[in-house]
């Protein structure tokens, strides 16, 4: 048994000084004083002692109950899974190398998985899973309606993760649409990634919107040239010696948007998207979602309530007088 308000019962000990204190003063020591010693017999001829501390008992009973059931008891405890109104949705986060240009502070894919931090906090009690693409891609978080699982495998998102280089978009939104699984729920993929796709293969899926968000600027910036021990040795060439410049294409991304029936959003030197992704994805039509665990246990404070009238019922029925004459 446990206690909801278990402050509650700290009134038990004021109740147990009262009722020590009564022991040593009540009874017949209580009457003592007020009859001379001749009349004390005559007076109490017709007392019954023993039903006397039989309703002082019923009385303090009562009191006692009622304390307890102020401290609300539970027992039983009673498992059920919450379900809430949400939908499905799958991070495609972009980690190649052109993510490490520093158009956006620190970098691309840094200020990416910053304003993804964010986002996550506000999509709790919808299910959520991340992809991580380059050359290639995979399913790095399944979805779960946990957000701290979410956040923490973006926090281990980093360059190298994926050893194949390049930017296939299209491979990634059909990574993504495997990651939904057999779901019957709303379906959206939010797309970060500076668009440029290197394998030329973008595409939609039916039935699942995408939300692309733009990372960079039109103007681009160079891709750094990282070494084996993840330092910053200069910049990205071609074969004929050119630095590689990354620039953001928001032409393919708008593309992609509108073919999926989806909203397309840039981060630059535009501001925040995040209040307009969230307004977007708030107008998809939202399921149950089965979601976390919660062990509840039952209230039974009205059984002590009861049992505190029964007694206070009791103690007023009973009388301490004897019947006739002793």
């Amino acid at each position: 048994m446990i206690f909801s308000n278990p402050m509650h019962l700290l009134w038990i000990i004021i109740l147990a000084g009262i009722i020590i204190y009564d022991y040593f003063t009540g009874g017949k020591k209580l009457f003592s004083p007020l009859f001379e010693k001749e009349l004390y017999p005559v007076m109490l001829k017709n007392w019954d002692e023993k039903m006397f501390y039989i309703k002082k008992g019923l009385f303090y009973s009562a009191i006692f109950f009622l304390i307890i059931a102020m401290s609300q008891p539970q027992w039983g405890k009673k498992d059920e899974i919450l379900s809430a109104p949400g939908i499905d949705i799958v991070f495609a986060i972009d980690v190649s190398k052109s993510m490490l240009a520093k158009d956006l502070k620190p970098n691309r894919l840094e200020n990416a998985k910053s304003s993804l931090n964010l986002l996550l906090d506000q999509l709790a009690g919808n299910r959520l899973a991340l992809v991580a693409f380059a050359g290639t891609s995979f399913i790095e978080c399944p979805l779960t309606s946990d957000i701290g699982a979410v956040k923490l495998f973006l926090s281990s998102i980093r360059p190298d993760l994926i050893p194949v280089p390049g930017t296939d978009i299209g491979g990634a939104i059909k990574t993504s649409a495997r990651a939904f699984g057999e779901s019957k729920n709303s379906k959206a993929i939010i797309l970060i990634t500076d668009g440029e796709d290197l394998a030329g293969n973008a595409a939609s899926v039916k039935g699942i919107r995408i939300y692309p968000i733009g990372i960079g600027t039109s103007l681009g910036e160079p891709v750094p040239e990282i070494d084996e021990n993840g330092n910053e040795v200069g910049v990205k060439r071609n074969e004929k010696g050119e630095v590689v410049v990354s620039r953001l294409d928001e032409k393919l991304l708008n593309e992609i948007a509108r073919n999926s029936g989806g909203q397309a959003f840039f981060v630059g030197d535009r501001g925040s998207t995040l209040p307009e992704l969230m307004g977007a994805i708030a107008m998809l039509p939202k399921q149950k979602i089965k979601g976390s665990f919660s062990s509840e246990y039952n209230d039974h404070f009205q059984i002590f309530i009861f049992l505190s009238i029964i007694c206070l019922a009791a103690e007023f029925i009973l009388t301490s007088r004897r019947k006739g004459n002793a």
